[in-house]
């Protein structure tokens, strides 16, 4: 048995042993993860101490978008902070960037999505197997820095169960009307021997997408009155496109390989795969505030390579029950590109390019005690990254580009304990981790900036579950305190760079003498359970207090010689929020579900609103579902968000606007084959919406009304 683990146990890093050596066990502690089968996530299933919620392969299938942002975007306390059709990520909880974690396969995408919200995140929604999401403390196995949440996409790279049949996969192709869009996917797996190979890929083109009515709304034309300084002409408007948002379309492909051994007589994972990301795409324009600034169509052209190893061995009897471990390494690089406009017309710029090489491993140890009363995880991580960043300081006609190289390396130790007994149920978790940073830009001038610390997060649980509680058929309460440390990342201490993106010149906190110090939070979580016939729900509300909240905030001091210029800068604060959902079983084919969240996010030190929070929203869906078709309607409400940052530099506020999909699947078995057909309606109503969470709320609302219709294939 000794052999069996060797075997699975791949070295991590070697920078990461350095960091492992001043660690103690006696800490490190975390979230374990709960997950469902494929199908409709049971909200009283298995009671989950935690909020984690899984979203099948098949509603990934009707709802999959460009974005994995996009297409999780209304589950119950997820939203977007949609940066056009090709990049939105996850925001959860109102939390978003490093505090939400993305993640394939338990390790990171090894993106930049995490740095600037325009930059996309390293994913196909179409060919993922499913996706958890974390949500609060639960996340805490990923990482220090996921407070809001941790977003783990389950991917078909690898086979981690034996087939069927020799050969099995499926394919799936679809035509949009919005953008006049093109999108296929396919993924084949081969069984020989002990040996499965998968192999995936995909495919995507799609043009300029519809909007109704105007790109930038009337408040921004007033606010920002958008013009460019054309030669023999003067200071003229910028026109505002209408009907169509210009520099939205993108084009991409995806595909990997991949071996698993999976032995009949052994219950043995060992598993290797490589894969490919490469996507190109445009980001609406966004007035930088000078008429003589660049102007131009601002595309990104990004590519990642990234090879996994993957080990399990399960244990049927004794304390250990099974042993996971995983090594990835991405190489990623993504460039900046402008055409210009205007006064800019015929030339081409390089704004930036960026290039980040990483490597992460984990070795998850499960156990179990007391006849399965006691269940537990143990676990270490490690990881390091090279991040090297050419940046346009100054844009043209004086153009100036600074490199950046920062190193960065971490590691954590983990551990989390549930006992069960009887109704009761408590876990306990910590997770303590390090932190180094070396910032290597000015070395040659002699001068040198780095942090190297520690962090540690902490969490508890109780809860009391019963069957048969006055009128309900079941009752589950939970309550959980965590305590969670987050040290500053390299971006939010030394950037200094323009970000065309978000159209505004971006300063690392520790840039004006004063370093940022480690963000501390205490939280509190209350969730409530219930079952009676035919219904089920959930309800969990939830409280953040934070010492030193880090955000991007407006640097009037700093706007004039970088043009508008926003820095990182920590106040107190305070999360409050909730999450609710309700199923109603009307008949034996037909569903009813509602959900509603809300999160309310303050400055405490200023006493005002913090910036890009999720309004109050209200969703429901109608579901048939039999043996062979499947149909819906979609309604989803969004409030005006007008708790906004006020002067000297106000954030916009957003109206309300409701959502109304619609769609269909009808699908054929044909021996060992299944033929689906499917079609989708989305913003049937053609309501302008625009998103409250995005930084492109006021220059790029959501697309107008769209069909998507497809054909899949599984065998």
């Amino acid at each position: 048995m000794n052999i069996r683990i060797a075997a699975i146990a791949f070295i991590l890093p070697a920078a990461a042993q350095d960091l492992l050596e001043p660690l103690e066990l006696t800490a490190g502690l975390e979230e374990i993860t709960v997950t469902a089968d494929a199908g409709p996530p049971p909200v009283l299933g298995d009671f989950s101490m935690q909020s984690v919620r899984t979203v099948p392969a098949e509603v990934l299938q009707r709802s999959a978008q460009g974005t994995l942002g996009e297409t999780i975007g209304w589950e119950p306390g997820v939203s977007s902070n949609y940066f056009g059709p090709a990049a939105s990520r996850p925001v959860v909880r109102g939390f978003e960037g490093v505090r939400v974690r993305m993640l394939r396969d338990d390790l990171g995408t090894f993106d930049l999505s995490d740095v600037s919200p325009d930059h996309g995140v390293a994913l196909e929604p179409f060919l993922l197997e499913s996706v958890d999401i974390h949500r609060g403390p639960a996340s805490l196995l990923y990482g220090n820095s996921a407070i809001g949440g941790a977003v783990n996409a389950r991917s078909r790279v690898l086979a981690r169960e034996r087939p069927e049949r020799a050969a099995s996969g499926g394919w799936e192709t679809r035509y949009e009307t919005q953008g006049d869009g093109l999108a296929g996917a396919g993924h084949l797996s081969l069984l020989t021997g002990p040996l499965v190979f998968r192999f995936t890929g995909s495919a995507r083109d799609s043009g300029d997408i519809s909007i109704p009515g105007f790109a930038r709304s009337g408040a921004y034309q007033i606010l920002e009155n958008p013009s460019v300084f054309v030669p023999g002409s003067g200071v003229v408007p910028v026109p505002n496109p209408d009907g169509t948002l210009p520099n939205s379309g993108h084009e991409g492909s995806t595909w990997s390989a991949g071996v698993s051994w999976l032995p009949d007589d052994l219950p043995l994972l060992l598993g290797a795969s490589y894969s490919r990301f490469d996507t190109r795409y445009g980001v609406p324009y966004s007035y930088a505030g000078d008429p003589t600034d660049l102007y131009g169509l601002y595309e990104l052209d990004l590519v990642q390579d990234r090879f996994d190893l993957e080990g399990r061995l399960d244990f049927d009897q004794g304390f250990v029950s099974k042993v996971e471990t995983r090594l990835a390494y991405a190489a990623y690089r993504h460039a900046e590109l402008f055409e210009g406009l205007g006064k800019d017309s015929g030339r081409d710029f390089p704004d930036g390019t960026f290039e980040k090489d990483a490597i992460e491993g984990r070795v998850d140890v499960h156990h179990r005690a007391f006849d399965d009363r006691l269940t537990g995880i143990v676990g270490v991580t490690a990881a390091s990254e090279d991040f090297t960043n050419l940046r346009t300081v100054f844009p043209p006609p004086a153009a100036q580009r600074v490199r950046s190289t920062i190193r960065s390396e971490s590691a954590g130790l983990y551990f989390l304990e549930k006992y069960e007994q009887g109704e009761w149920t408590g876990q306990l978790g910590h997770r303590i981790e390090k932190l180094r940073i070396h910032d290597h830009s000015l070395e040659q001038f002699g001068a040198f900036q780095g942090d190297n610390d520690f962090s540690n997060s902490t969490s508890a649980a109780l809860a009391w579950t019963r069957e048969a509680v006055g009128p309900l058929d079941r009752l589950a309460l939970t309550g959980i305190v965590s305590r969670v440390e987050r040290l500053p990342t390299a971006t939010e201490r030394y950037a200094f760079w323009n970000n065309a993106g978000i159209g505004r010149f971006i300063v690392g906190g520790d840039l004006d003498g004063t370093p940022l110090a480690t963000e501390e939070s205490l939280g509190f979580e209350l969730g409530i359970e219930a079952a009676k016939g035919p219904l089920t729900g959930r309800l969990n509300g939830y409280h953040y207090d934070f010492d030193n909240f880090i955000f991007l905030q407006e640097a009037p001091a700093l706007t004039g010689g970088f043009g508008r210029a926003v820095q990182y800068i920590e106040r107190a604060a305070t999360f409050t929020g909730f999450e609710a959902e309700l199923d109603w079983q009307i008949r034996e084919n037909l569903t009813l579900t509602l959900m509603s969240d809300y999160v309310r996010a303050e400055n405490t030190t200023d006493d005002e609103p913090l910036p890009r929070m999720p309004p109050l929203r209200f969703g429901t869906r109608l579901e048939w579902r039999d043996d062979r078709l499947s149909a819906g309607l979609e309604i989803r409400h969004a409030t005006a968000q007008d708790r906004v940052k006020p002067a000297p530099r106000p954030e916009l506020p957003s109206g309300s606007y409701t959502l109304v999909n619609a769609d269909i699947s009808y699908t054929l078995a044909l021996s060992s084959h299944e033929l689906t057909f499917f079609l989708r309606a989305t913003n049937l109503l053609d309501e302008e919406a625009r998103v409250s969470t995005s930084f492109k709320k006021d220059v790029a609302p959501l697309p107008g009304r769209g069909l998507s219709i497809g054909l899949r294939h599984e065998f």
